[in-house]
């Protein structure tokens, strides 16, 4: 098992040897808008823990608590999906478990992470970079690995041919040219089709607010809960005096440990706030407007998040519908497509249960298998399948409800008229009248 995962690790870029591509590549790299270090191709990332980097833009976006809980919300929510691999036939579909690709895609993408930890990078690149990158390892072009790559260190090239490269940049400062074949390009909302659109750009405004927000509080509550100030002396004092009183005020009277101290001004002096109050810098509510902000870009109902007063049930239940349909539905097909474009047969789908949301909800799920039961388009080894139960001889039966009744080829139904007749009327009854 050693040699197996070290074997693999030697494949992985920056880990051991890989040829280079050493042609000439045209073009120029699909650059972002905004000035700030994450746009034009490579982004400078910060080592965290030996091999580990991340980008400063993330990891500034990432320190809001916000940003943290949409992206841990949207990301582990997907990535504990159960995943499948099935293949259509002439009667339906079936479980392509013969494939080689079932183990790579079901259960383990490599030898180091499981499906779960392969999706979850993925994922929050997509988020923040709006593009996410896994390397396709493949021996005598039979795939067997597939290896996330951190999209801080990816840059696309269109190439003059319209074929599209990418460049790897790994902990060492080791460049690896990489072609389509190689790279599963995941990117979701784009303007030309070639690069998604980073969402650290579009709104950094927004996550420097958020951030400058926490450090003003941080630093309000680090010089005691009060505001700056001056001290005012009717005389005139020399610098070194000036000195001595600025140092002495502030190492009695600033920090938290030093808030409620009662302060002694001699000769006269004066002590006058300059700063703004929190109260009237509407502290609280430009925190909760900053909360719902990053919430409504990363398409998250503020009561996932801890950031919804007040919710009803009803709005709760509604919200949450709507969340899996409009913001966790549009992951699950990039996903999907990207993979199927990349990696499948025409007729080998993989896809996402998306019914595993419903694992929690014992009632919804049964009031779903009494109606698929009662009205016969499940039978009861079908629910015991979908319930990881096991079969049993004569549940494969389906049921007819009593009041529907099967139209045979050419027969026409209670009602019904065959075209070009007209429906048959009753002549009117008259009623004899009294004489």
């Amino acid at each position: 098992m050693v040699s197996l995962i070290q074997r693999a690790l030697d494949r992985l870029p920056g880990f051991g040897p890989r040829p280079t591509d050493t042609k000439a590549v045209h073009g120029s790299p699909l650059h972002t808008v905004g000035g700030t270090s994450f746009s034009g191709g490579l982004a400078p990332f910060t080592p965290l823990g030996g091999s580990i980097a991340i980008s400063p833009a993330a990891n500034a976006a990432l320190a809001s608590a916000a940003v943290w809980a949409c992206c841990r919300l949207i990301s582990t929510s997907l990535a504990s999906l159960p995943t499948d691999l099935t293949k259509i036939t002439p009667t339906g579909k079936e479980k392509a478990i013969h494939d080689p690709l079932f183990p790579l895609l079901t259960m383990s993408p490599n030898p180091s992470m499981t499906v779960q930890q392969w999706l979850q990078p993925t994922l929050l690149g997509l988020m923040l970079y709006g593009n996410a990158y896994t390397w396709v390892d493949r021996i005598n072009g039979e795939v067997v690995g597939m290896w996330p790559l951190n999209s801080a260190r990816v840059s696309t090239v269109v190439n003059q041919d319209g074929s599209i490269s990418y460049y790897y940049s790994d902990q060492n400062g080791k460049q690896t040219i990489f072609t389509e074949s190689d790279i599963i390009h995941f990117r979701m909302f784009t303007m030309d089709g070639y690069f998604g659109l980073p969402v650290l750009v579009y709104h950094q405004l927004t996550f420097n607010l958020a951030n400058a927000s926490t450090t003003y509080a941080t630093a309000l509550y680090n010089n005691g809960g009060q505001p700056g100030g001056v001290l005012e002396y009717p005389g005139v004092l020399k610098a070194p005096q000036v000195d001595r009183i600025r140092d002495s005020w502030t190492a009695i009277h600033s920090g938290p440990g030093n808030a409620g101290k009662i302060a002694i001004l001699e000769e006269g002096m004066k002590y006058s706030p300059i700063g703004i109050p929190p109260e009237q810098l509407q502290y609280i509510q430009e925190q909760k407007f900053s909360v719902e902000q990053i919430a409504r870009i990363f398409g998250v109902p503020p009561h996932l998040i801890g950031a919804m007063d007040k919710p009803t049930y009803a709005s709760v239940e509604q919200q949450s519908i709507e969340f899996v349909r409009y913001t966790l539905y549009p992951y699950v097909r990039c996903l999907e497509q990207g993979v199927r474009k990349s990696l499948l047969e025409p007729l080998v789908l993989w896809r996402f249960n998306l019914d595993a949301f419903e694992r929690g909800d014992v009632k919804t799920r049964y009031d779903s298998y009494a109606v698929g039961r009662q009205w016969g388009w499940l039978s009861a080894n079908d629910i015991r399948t979908a319930e990881n139960m096991n079969t049993f001889e004569g549940g494969d039966d389906y049921l007819t409800p009593l009041n529907m009744v099967e139209v045979q080829p050419g027969e026409l139904a209670p009602g019904q008229t065959a075209p070009g007749e007209s429906t048959p009327t009753t002549a009117p009854t008259t009623q004899p009248t009294k004489e």
